[in-house]
């Protein structure tokens, strides 16, 4: 019996594997798109200190929220450091920066 093609056992043991490789991959993909997307809100949270802090440069404004893809930084000034809270994907953050341009926090 010379038969093309693969028999039933072939077939099922693909598919398992197949299987296998697809679920073992989907927390891996999911875990690199929420630090990714963690990242992204720290890097818009630093934009928005600097934002701040020019904001304070030129009109002695000292505090502001700034929403950007439906999250919200609210930054305040207190003479030495722009401080910026916001919510990412697990908690509320802070990040500060102070005059200098250092971040911290």
């Amino acid at each position: 019996m010379n038969e093309s093609g693969y028999s039933f056992a072939e077939t099922i043991l693909a598919m398992g594997i197949f299987t296998l490789l697809c679920t073992s991959l989907l927390p891996i993909t999911y875990t690199m798109k929420t630090n990714l997307l963690n990242k992204k809100l720290e890097v818009i949270a630093a934009e928005t200190a600097y934002e701040g802090i020019k904001q304070y440069q030129a009109k002695q404004q000292t505090e502001g929220t700034r929403t950007i893809e439906q999250v919200d930084y609210h930054w305040i000034f207190d003479g030495q450091d722009v401080c910026v809270r916001f919510q990412n994907t697990r908690e509320l953050r802070q990040k500060c920066i102070n005059v200098n341009g250092e971040a911290h926090g």
